[in-house]
This record gives C-alpha cells, sequence and structure tokens, in this order.
C-alpha cells in the first residue's frame, strides 16, 4: 500500500502557486458542474447576492466599489488576470464589489455549494482558505499603501504596476491594455479623472509615457520610477 505524505503534497501544492485551483481541477465533479461565460468589455459582473465562485481563464476585469452617481465615486481597487479567482460573500468580507471587463474576458464559474462540496474530501481545506485570505490581503495592501504618497506619485506608482503585470514588454517598453483608461486609473488613485488626465499628460510631455492615443504606453520603467522618487 502506497502512502502518501501530507507535507510532501502539501509543498508540492504551495509552489504550484494556486492551491485552489488543482485540488477543483482534480475532481470530476468540477468539470461537470463548471460553467464557461465571456463578458465583452465595458460589460459588469456583480457578485451581489451571487451563489457562484469564478476563475478568469483570459482578459483582465477591474474590481470595483461605490455607486455611478453625483454622491459616491466608483472605486477601483486591483485589477485582475487569468487565474485570478472572484469570491462570493461567503468568503469576501465585501459583497459590493462589482468588476468591469477591461478587455474581452473568459471565466469558468461554479457554486459555491459545489466548491465546499470539493475541498471537503481533501486535508488541505486550511491551506485554501490561508492561500484566499493571504491574496485578499495582498491586494488590500497593495491598494492602501499607495495612500503614504500624493497623487501624483500614486498614479506613477500605477502604471509601474500595471506594465509589470499586465503590461506587454517590447524592449524597454510596456504597454498595458487598451481598455485601461483614464477612468481607470483615477478610479483607482482616488482622484478626479481631471487629474489623472493632467498627470498623465505631464508624464506625455516629459516623454516618460505615451497617452493621448491609446493604448497606454510606458517608455522606461526605471526611468519612469525616477520621476516618482524626485519627489518623495
Amino acid at each position: 500500500m502506497v502512502t502518501i505524505d501530507y507535507l510532501d503534497v502539501h509543498e508540492l501544492l504551495m509552489k504550484e502557486g494556486n492551491i485552489l485551483q488543482l485540488l477543483l481541477n482534480s475532481d470530476p465533479l468540477f468539470y461537470k458542474k463548471k460553467e464557461k461565460i465571456v463578458l465583452d468589455k465595458g460589460e459588469i459582473l456583480s457578485q451581489r447576492d451571487s451563489k457562484y465562485i469564478y476563475i478568469l481563464e483570459s482578459g483582465i476585469l477591474a474590481q470595483l466599489i461605490g455607486k455611478n452617481d453625483l454622491k459616491e465615486r466608483i472605486i477601483c481597487t486591483s485589477f485582475l488576470k487569468a487565474d485570478n479567482i472572484i469570491l462570493n460573500n461567503t468568503f469576501s468580507q465585501n459583497e459590493n464589489f462589482e468588476f468591469s471587463a477591461i478587455t474581452k474576458t473568459a471565466l469558468v464559474r461554479i457554486e459555491t455549494s459545489i466548491v465546499l462540496k470539493i475541498l471537503e474530501k481533501t486535508p488541505f481545506f486550511t491551506d485554501v482558505l490561508f492561500e484566499i485570505i493571504q491574496d485578499l490581503n495582498q491586494r488590500e495592501y497593495i491598494f492602501s499603501s499607495q495612500f503614504q504618497y500624493q497623487i501624483k506619485d500614486r498614479v506613477i506608482l500605477l502604471l509601474k504596476n500595471l506594465a509589470l503585470d499586465i503590461g506587454i514588454k517590447n524592449g524597454n517598453k510596456h504597454i498595458l491594455p487598451r481598455g485601461i483608461t483614464s477612468y481607470h486609473i483615477a478610479a483607482y488613485c482616488c482622484c478626479t479623472r481631471q487629474s489623472a488626465i493632467k498627470i498623465l499628460n505631464g508624464l506625455e510631455d516629459e516623454n516618460l509615457i505615451k497617452f493621448k492615443h491609446c493604448p497606454i504606453e510606458i517608455f522606461n520603467i526605471n526611468k519612469l520610477e525616477e520621476r516618482m522618487l524626485e519627489t518623495v
């Protein structure tokens, strides 16, 4: 009889990265119950009262909170890409998140009850919860840590992070997805769109980025970061 060492399997799972996806993909029930959906650019996915968990297969989503009216401004708290997971309020503390497709986005959705049923079969339930909490905390930290800087530096920091995370590298240049605009930058940096546009135009005048014609391009991340350090 072959025995399986829990610690060996745990170490393998941690090396592979997303424990939840690995466990789901290893269970036939997941393939039987999962559904595929596609969001066109600009479409909204709401997790309010949702019974589903979503896994991004391709594309980019902006995680939004707030109401689009005169009293409350939309805030973008993170940008999600392939393999990121969208939880419902069974796992997440905030049930008011909506997700806007920055590009055409393909997702897999599955009922939360099915996910829990799959996880109950494994000894790694605690590992999955730890990974979920760690991921949520990391996104929250990245978003909140920007507020130690002035608005211009927040915009520069966001451009740098987007370039490294979801930008297409071409030599020293990084090209952001076409759907990312001054609207998303202002929503993430918690400033007015007019302020974001003024800052982006200024960076373009300094020949650090291309902004006026989408997509946004960052010519050299190191030089852009140096511009931020000059004002800290």
